[in-house]
């Protein structure tokens, strides 16, 4: 009896916490929508899990927006003829998560002034959040659930390289020498439930298409 009143209590958690991220939006069922980083840090904010969602707070990815007010974005953005940069499409393109995707694609109280957020790099998030929020319960070690198996039509769980060169290419007038490894370094979160020795990403392939000139690059913390 106790298990029972476990499983439904806890069912019971599920359906409220999928009414609190949806709400009354009225979507359908079968649309895959961006839900924005707010709704990613309710599960990726441990360190348990990598801590993503503040990684992603410290890094330059969550302030892509704001920095597009900046004296320096200005200065960068008359070089291609752009006076107010927070205000043009061809940088909010790439300073924006889903920027240039119709507003029926994304969840209502998504905010688009939180810059590249989580889905920029792993896809729209519903059918991410309901997978979990109704899956079944993960095994626990030492009472740490372990990582589920995400399946490939439910979201991007390992970006490409490509899907940075969408962005850090040499189109953009502040790019700096792209090398997928390098600049991975800067923004990885891998969840240390996953047992990688601890140089795996110094021991990833390099990519062929990464700059040359990338070695060069420095990054101010």
């Amino acid at each position: 009896i106790n298990r029972f009143s476990e499983r439904a209590a806890r069912a019971g958690v599920w359906l409220f916490m999928l009414a609190v991220v949806w709400g009354s939006g009225g979507y359908a069922a079968d649309t895959n929508l961006y839900v924005g980083v707010e709704k990613c840090k309710n599960c990726h904010s441990t360190p348990s899990k990598g801590a993503p969602y503040e990684v992603w707070l410290k890094a330059k990815h969550s302030k892509a927006y704001v920095t597009l007010a900046s004296d320096e974005a200005k200065k960068l953005g008359a070089t291609k003829h752009v006076a107010e940069p927070q205000k043009s499409a061809e940088c909010l393109k790439c300073h924006v998560t889903a920027y240039e995707l119709p507003a029926e694609q994304k969840h209502k109280k998504f905010d688009m002034t939180a810059g590249v957020q989580c889905e920029t790099c792993h896809g729209p998030g519903t059918k991410h959040v309901e997978a979990r929020l109704k899956g079944d319960d993960a095994e626990e070690v030492g009472g740490v659930p372990k990582p589920i198996e995400i399946s490939k039509d439910e979201i991007i769980a390992e970006p490409t390289a490509e899907t940075c060169r969408k962005c850090h290419n040499k189109d953009s007038p502040a790019y700096k020498p792209f090398a997928f490894k390098k600049f991975f370094k800067e923004i990885a979160h891998l969840d240390p439930r996953k047992k990688r020795p601890a140089d795996f990403i110094d021991k990833m392939p390099d990519d062929p298409k990464d700059d040359p000139d990338a070695a060069k690059v420095e990054f101010k913390h």
